[in-house]
């Protein structure tokens, strides 16, 4: 323990505060001297003010001395995110002698607090009213003191009455200076939820717009001519669009702009729009009237898949009417332009990501997993406001929106854009703790970390973050883009891309998991409730033939690999038996057809119902593998829909019946000598991830970009510490006393 230091001169009183408010020009001068004051009585390398913003719930940094000058007015931290914001949420002071073993410790990369070993954490506070924190750090272990906290919480009390009155102070002195942040308006602060993470800048557009195309006002131009230019642009943009994604997303979307361009090519489309020129229709006017009857014909179709053309046929008419409005060919892209749309298709969204928006703002209400998983492969930041609100925005207003907290900001100012661009590089992947193979725990326990893939864009990120291999491919992303079946040729192209530049080690394909909130749109298979339908495994073996298809294309891609074929959503051991019956068929047709194929898979399940946690044992004996699906097990073994608003709070990784529940799995692995893994949003939690290493799990896949995160907190772990701490908390039967003794950890 540290010696105790004299902090006699360190509490103040409110004249003291009040003339070294004096001496300062604006609020930041005064905070940065308040850091200064305190780092230095208190011979802490780090002191920082976090202030919070209660029209957001967050707390921002506003001040330090010692971390990275750049983070101050960039680092924010919900209400009960990490030390800080769990000081502030419970207002009490948390004191750490090694801050990165608190499993609620937060790694922000660029701010340099990651060599800082000692925390002590104060809220600052007004009776109940929360106003910030104040935070101390410092190199060594266990550097603070009780008696430490009780000077800082004398401090926290006195600077929390200078702040309520300093912006009447700034005020009288004509210093405008806000404390916080600018609180906007509602029009111009709009909350949203988080989809996928990122930071977007631009001005919003409407997927899809025809109606809000601006006219051409180039009145005495021949307006076939301009017809003809635009026709020959939009047929340049198409192209070019047409072999980036041929590059980039070839497993996906090849042919997603087919249909632009066959249309497009097409002389009776374009011949009509022609007729109503020659005929006296300005052009403009001439193209809206040809889209419109495509979309009232398509519209009418009995067929669900040809109904969905409509909003092909609207993209290129809106497309065409912007190249008659502008001379530039500028690739028909969406750069500096937030998408927003009220439904989007898979396909839709690898259309926006190809032409490069900034974003997307989705007003439907929620969006579902697979575009969030998708928008999260393609990174390309994206939020939802809640059922029938469209935060009131129009085409062409300028936004900037912080997919990482939920805030679509209008209007931005320049300082906050500036805020934003240092925002982008904190939350770029940290390269630096890419590491290779295995994480290591502090006490050396080796951990495997695979990949989630979802698209070969997925395969380049676990590559470059030094994944042992891909522990869950989700293989219906082709599938749901294209919104029907590929044949298995088309299907072996996929999977040999992704075998091919997968890291070495496991590569394990999960077969189709169409069903729940993974529907193609528009399906004329729709159930009342498809969580409990026709979907993963069931699907497949409805569909014998497309199950099929799919197991050859997965054994001829997977030849001289480490091939894994893992079976969804199975709920009793005769699906699995029947599952592998297929498997074994497809090898003796492929053999008997003299196709090279790999010969001896690995096969398994995932663990996402209640049902296979009770057959866990007798999954154990007769797979050859098991994988957690946790996102998915959560879900049923609590009946809580987290999509769901109302209750999604009850949505809890840490609920002892999931404890017991993961438990429970690995314990039937180790006594059948079957491996385990777990995939899903709780393998990266480190609440949860500490309890996992405590029970025994040494493999984890997660999305490739969490990979360096998690690799570091792996590190912070003893893993002796940790199973001492397992059956605690499996002993405990609230989720509240689980969560009360992690954070004592």
């Amino acid at each position: 323990m540290a010696e105790r230091r004299d902090n006699i001169d360190l509490v103040w009183s409110i004249s003291e505060l009040s003339g070294l408010f004096e001496r300062r020009t604006n609020i930041d001068d005064f905070l940065q001297a308040v850091v200064d004051r305190i780092a230095e009585h208190l011979e802490s390398d780090v002191c920082s003010v976090y202030l919070l913003d209660e029209a957001e719930g967050r707390l921002v940094l506003r001040a330090t001395r010692g971390l990275d000058p750049g983070s101050v007015g960039t680092v924010s931290l919900m209400l009960g995110e990490g030390i800080t914001g769990t000081a502030v949420k419970e207002l009490r002071p948390i004191r750490e002698a090694r801050g990165n073993r608190n499993p609620l410790y937060k790694f922000i990369p660029g701010t340099n607090e990651e060599r800082y070993q000692s925390f002590l954490a104060v809220p600052i506070r007004r009776g109940l009213s929360r106003i910030g924190a104040i935070v101390v750090q410092h190199q060594k272990q266990d550097q603070f003191t009780a008696h430490d906290t009780r000077a800082l919480q004398a401090i926290a009390g006195q600077l929390a009455s200078t702040l309520e009155n300093v912006e009447m102070i700034m005020e009288l002195h004509n210093r405008r200076a806000p404390l916080l942040p600018a609180r906007r308006g509602a029009a111009e602060q709009i909350p949203c939820q988080c989809a996928a993470e990122g930071i977007a800048v631009g001005r919003v557009v409407h997927l899809g717009g025809v109606d809000d195309v601006v006219e051409p006002d180039h009145d005495d131009e021949d307006q076939e001519a301009a017809f003809r230019r635009a026709l020959e642009r939009t047929d340049r943009q198409l192209e070019a669009l047409h072999r980036e994604l041929d590059e980039r997303l070839a497993d996906i979307a090849s042919l997603i702009f087919g249909t632009h361009l066959l249309m497009l090519r097409d002389e009776e489309f374009s011949g009509l729009m022609v007729d109503g020129i020659r005929n006296g229709s300005r052009a403009h006017v001439a193209v809206r009237t040809i889209v419109d009857r495509y979309v009232e014909m398509l519209s009418a179709s009995t067929n669900p898949r040809t109904r969905e053309k409509t909003q092909d046929v609207r993209d290129l008419g809106s497309r065409l009417l912007r190249n008659l409005r502008s001379e530039q060919d500028d690739g028909g892209d969406l750069r500096g332009r937030v998408v927003l749309a009220h439904e989007l298709f898979p396909s839709d969204l690898v259309r926006i990501a190809a032409e490069h928006a900034e974003g997307i703002i989705l007003t439907g209400g929620g969006a579902t997993a697979h575009i969030t998983i998708l928008a999260r492969s393609l990174e390309i930041p994206t939020v939802f406001l809640r059922a029938h609100d469209d935060g009131n925005l129009s085409d062409g207003d300028m936004v900037a929106v912080d997919a990482y907290e939920g805030v679509i900001h209008r209007d931005p100012s320049p300082a906050l854009l500036e805020r934003f661009e240092r925002a982008r590089e904190l939350h770029r992947i940290d390269e630096t703790v890419r590491g290779e193979g295995p994480a290591f725990t502090r006490d050396g326990v080796a951990v495997e970390l695979l990949a989630n893939v979802n698209i070969l864009h997925d395969v380049e990120v676990a590559s470059r973050v030094g994944a042992a291999g891909i522990g869950l491919y989700r293989s219906e992303f082709p599938f749901l883009v294209r919104n029907d079946f590929p044949s298995e040729i088309e299907q072996l192209g996929i999977y040999r891309r992704i075998a091919e530049r997968a890291p070495e080690g496991p590569l394990v394909f999960r077969t189709l998991d169409i069903g729940g909130d993974k529907l193609f749109s528009e399906s004329e298979h729709s159930e009342a409730n498809p969580f409990l339908g026709l979907r993963g495994i069931r699907f497949s073996l409805a569909h014998r033939d497309l199950f099929d298809e799919q197991l050859r294309a997965m054994l001829r891609a997977g030849v001289g690999r480490d091939l894994r074929i893992m079976f969804p959503m199975i709920a009793s051991v005769e699906e699995f038996i029947v599952a592998r019956s297929r498997v074994l068929a497809m090898q003796k047709d492929l053999e008997a057809e003299r196709i090279d194929h790999h010969r001896s898979p690995l096969l398994g399940v995932m663990i996402e119902l209640p049902s296979a946690v009770e057959l866990a044992s007798d999954f154990a004996r007769v797979t050859d593998f098991m994988s957690i699906g946790s996102n998915d097990l959560v879900m049923y073994l609590l009946a809580v829909d987290r999509a769901n608003e109302r209750v999604e709070a009850l949505y809890q990784p840490v609920h002892p019946a999931v404890l017991r529940s993961f438990k429970r799995v690995v314990n039937a692995g180790r006594e059948h000598d079957c491996p385990v893994s777990i995939c899903g949003e709780a393998g990266g939690d480190p609440q949860v991830l500490r309890f996992l290493i405590g029970v025994g799990l040494r493999s984890i896949s997660a999305d490739p970009a969490r990979i360096p995160g998690i690799r570091t907190t792996i590190a912070q772990i003893d893993s002796r510490d940790a199973a001492r701490l397992a059956p605690e908390l499996l002993a405990m039967s609230t989720t509240d006393d689980v969560l009360q003794r992690l954070r004592r950890t």
